[in-house]
């Protein structure tokens, strides 16, 4: 890459982290970040992108800014500070290293502010929610599991469960339990199926071992609608613009036949909002939304490691009898692709960036 050593602070500076790749000096969201760097220049301000480790005896030196003519990234030298730190780093792994707790140290030092600190654990989302007296009707009965009684009592209540790593994203590692009316349990996943007629299969053979690598959530199925024969969510961004939360757009995700999840990365579809809603579902959403947003500002709010959460998106059911349902709020919306929602977050990104100038 080609070193710009002609680079000095800017007013406002975003600094953009992520992570280098397996064959690459940086990785993630790249369009998004270009996106950002684009908009930014506009009204004066620069996105640099850094990794935590790039900060070396307690200075940041280099970091890579988007060359438009080039249509590509390059390393920059630089010297200062970035005014904000826009955590896009897109594997918890590389959250949970020695860097990346310097790197946030570092900013704790020099008063430079974090833009959503870290992901979330499902266990935590589901506790900042049911805490609120107006959502808590909204979030379907989760529990960790700690035991193969507590599972088999829930299942027996409930007859059907998701289990969902705590840290789980993009679908990865969900299961649905289910119990039958001939007393048979099915346990699928989005590669298979296994089935039995004792619980104590289906714990020891399946669920035991999947509890020795991470932590997992039971939580209710619910019956939400269908299309075509195949289930169908919303999906939710939301920012916080100006101290006040903002539904920067609502999306559509459906399942593929027989599918587990409405993930596109596990099969789903994308459906067109406007001919699977009406206007008061898109206000009951709305509503929800913002709801979500100061709930999970507050529920986070003594946990250090979070800095200040000012996007998310999530995942809402509308079920058969018309309730709706969270199901899971995440910290790193992955990129939508529908126009208007996209446009309409980044707009709102750019807007809260520049409220740190």
């Amino acid at each position: 890459m080609k070193i710009n050593k002609n680079f000095r602070r800017q007013p406002l500076i975003v600094g953009i982290l992520t992570t280098a790749g397996k064959s690459s000096k940086i990785t993630g969201n790249l369009s998004l970040f270009r996106d950002i760097a684009t908009r930014l220049a506009k009204k004066g301000g620069k996105a640099i992108l850094f990794t935590s480790d790039l900060l070396t005896e307690n200075r940041l030196t280099r970091g890579f800014v988007f060359n438009s003519r080039k249509n590509c990234w390059v390393t920059t030298d630089f010297d200062g500070v970035p005014t904000v730190i826009y955590n896009r780093i897109p594997y918890r792994k590389d959250e949970n290293t020695e860097h990346f707790e310097r790197f946030k140290a570092w900013c704790n030092d020099q008063n430079i502010p974090i833009f959503n600190g870290g992901f979330f654990k499902k266990w935590d989302v589901y506790n900042a929610l049911s805490n609120d007296s107006a959502l808590k009707k909204h979030v379907p009965f989760t529990q960790l599991i700690r035991s193969k009684e507590q599972l088999e009592k829930q299942l027996n209540k409930f007859h059907s469960l998701y289990l969902k790593p705590n840290e789980g994203s993009k679908g990865n590692g969900i299961f649905v339990l289910s119990r039958h009316e001939d007393k048979t349990f099915h346990i699928k996943g989005h590669s298979g199926m296994y089935g039995t007629s004792f619980f104590k299969n289906i714990w020891e053979r399946k669920v035991h071992p999947l509890l020795q690598d991470r932590e997992y959530i039971l939580q209710q199925k619910t019956d939400i609608l269908t299309h075509e024969e195949c289930s169908y969510d919303y999906r939710v961004l939301v920012h916080q613009v100006k101290g006040q939360w903002v539904v920067s757009g609502v999306g559509i995700r459906q399942s593929k036949l027989n599918g587990i999840t409405t993930h596109v990365l596990k099969g789903g579809n994308i459906l067109i909002a406007d001919e699977m809603t009406t206007e008061k579902d898109i206000e009951k959403i709305h509503e929800l939304a913002l709801l979500c947003g100061n709930a999970i500002e507050k529920g986070f709010r003594d946990n250090s490691n979070f800095g200040f959460i000012k996007e998310f998106s999530m995942d809402i059911g509308k079920t058969v009898d018309g309730e709706f349902y969270i199901f899971d709020v995440n910290s790193k919306p992955m990129k939508f692709d529908e126009p208007e929602i996209y446009e309409n977050g980044l707009t709102h990104l750019v807007d809260i960036f520049l409220e740190y100038e």
